[in-house]
């Protein structure tokens, strides 16, 4: 993803000279994070990335978890925008729209920014509860576009049974990564699996019925 997101802060990134820095810093977080893993994500290595002062780093960010929180904050609406101007540039079916996002997604897992990052998300809300909190936050804003087309794919489902398959189709797909991101065992097989993947999602998400939902007690 090579488009970065900002808020204005206030006091800071209400001024274009402020909003450049805050770019900087956030896009120094991700580097770091991608190259030095969670443990290596402190407020000191990421002003060194960023070329800055640690004094400096924190005039706009008092903590790491503020810096972690915006960092978060600008990968989902970066994303948020690609999943809207591909719905916006086709006037194709709900269907047709989930199967261009979904693809999307394949063909991101593939990059090496996406590879790294995410990975390294995934450990650190291991070890950090606000990370966790943030990192699902991140998930559930990706899923509710997912939802919206769920629904009207199939309208005969529940709220919570579109949910739970938004949250199937994530998991699905963020679980590539680990296979058939870059430079991994089955990259070179990304777009066959990725076109399978995608495939069995949409037959599930057409063809669900609440009696799949059911819970069934083992005899």
């Amino acid at each position: 993803m090579n488009k970065l997101k900002t808020k204005h802060r206030p006091g800071t990134g209400i001024y274009a000279k402020g909003n450049e820095r805050i770019r900087e810093i956030l896009t120094a977080a991700r580097t770091v994070l991608m190259g030095d893993g969670y443990n290596g994500l402190t407020m000191r290595a990421v002003a060194a990335e960023a070329g800055v002062t640690v004094g400096n780093l924190n005039y706009y960010y008092r903590s790491k978890s503020d810096l972690l929180k915006d960092l978060l904050e600008m990968v989902i609406a970066t994303y948020l925008d690609d999943f809207h101007e591909i719905r916006a540039q086709s006037e194709q079916s709900p269907e047709a729209q989930l199967e261009a996002l979904l693809s999307f997604i394949v063909d991101d897992i593939g990059s090496k920014e996406t590879t790294l990052f995410f990975p390294e998300l995934w450990a650190l809300s291991n070890h950090d509860d606000f990370a966790s909190e943030n990192m699902h936050e991140l998930y559930r804003k990706a899923r509710f576009e997912f939802e919206g087309l769920i629904t009207e794919i199939n309208p005969g489902l529940t709220k919570q049974q579109t949910k739970q398959l938004a949250l199937i189709v994530s998991a699905s797909l963020e679980g590539l990564t680990v296979f058939v991101g870059h430079d991994k065992p089955f990259s070179r097989q990304r777009n066959t699996i990725g076109r399978l993947t995608i495939k069995g999602l949409l037959d599930l998400i057409r063809n669900a019925t609440a009696d799949d939902f059911a819970h069934r007690q083992r005899r």
